[in-house]
């Protein structure tokens, strides 16, 4: 079985390792520039939209298509799948390989596994937080350079990169809220705790898309980010499944909510009935008086 891997480089040691859990005979890795990852053969091009990415995959042989589940490579992998008259199933967690392709993805925001079975050739977008990058270190056996001719229907004029306050996935500390928060001026109340604790600042997704309280890189959810802290602080947060997939990795979920039935008090490890702006002053005042006597 021929799989191809298909990713800008940051993405292909957990992509290589998706691939390698299926035991093909060949695996081969295409991107826009030269990356240590133990396959096949790499095929290094210049591939800077969508139509190239689409007009290159296109034109390849493969068993197997595993791309990752971002926005942009959904729409390619669709595309692929359609030009080529093939299979297509997106957000996939788990590879089995028998009589046809065995996929596992999550359904209903997380509350479920699906399995989808469908014979091969296939295309295939993989939720990456399900994998850990390749081990170890290895180069590809051989690389070359990929000559892509497409002709887009945009011209790119200009690209920025987008500069991220934080990225969540890294933090091990997390003090997140939600609609519990009165108004924006308490996140000064907040950023305070979150200093005292070493902690990142997260918030459900009315804090960053309704009240834009927050930028979008702070919003933990199902179409937010997945993080994976050693303590997850919810304030204020009732705890709704769109949220709750967010961080249902972490080790520790402590919560404080007013309502003794909220959701969140299921997934939480230690559950405080009380209004976050009794807890809060409490917390900064008890942490700053034991710095003070260290």
């Amino acid at each position: 079985m021929k799989v191809i891997v298909a990713s800008d480089p940051s993405n292909l040691p957990k992509l290589v390792s998706a691939a390698k859990s299926l035991s093909p005979e060949v695996i081969e890795a295409v991107s826009t520039e030269e990356v240590s990852v133990p396959v096949d053969k790499l095929l290094i091009a210049d591939l800077s939209l969508n139509d190239c990415w689409t007009s290159a995959l296109s034109e390849m042989e493969f068993d197997l298509m595993l791309l990752p589940s971002t926005r942009d490579f959904k729409e390619i992998g669709a595309r692929v799948a359609a030009r080529k008259g093939i299979s297509y199933l997106s957000d996939a967690q788990e590879l089995e390989l028998g009589g046809q392709l065995v996929v596992s993805r999550m359904v209903f925001s997380g509350r479920g596994v699906e399995r989808l079975k469908t014979p091969l050739p296939a295309v295939l977008t993989v939720d990456l937080d399900a994998f850990e990058p390749i081990s170890g270190t290895g180069d590809p056996s051989e690389v070359e350079e990929l000559k892509v001719d497409c002709s887009p229907r945009i011209n790119l004029v200009e690209r920025r990169e987008r500069e991220a306050e934080v990225d969540l996935s890294k933090a091990e500390i997390i003090v997140s809220v939600g609609r519990g928060l009165k108004k924006k001026e308490d996140l000064e109340m907040i950023r305070e705790l979150a200093s005292l604790l070493g902690a990142e600042i997260a918030c459900t997704r009315p804090i960053s898309a309704d009240f834009k309280w927050l930028p979008e890189e702070r919003h933990v959810g199902m179409t937010g980010v997945r993080v994976k802290p050693k303590v997850y602080l919810a304030l204020g947060i009732s705890g709704q499944i769109q949220h709750v997939v967010g961080f249902r990795d972490a080790e520790t979920v402590i919560s404080v909510n007013t309502d003794p039935d909220a959701p969140i008090s299921e997934v939480s490890d230690y559950f405080i009935v009380a209004d976050l702006y009794e807890v809060v002053p409490k917390l900064i005042e008890e942490i700053r008086r034991r710095k003070g006597s260290s």
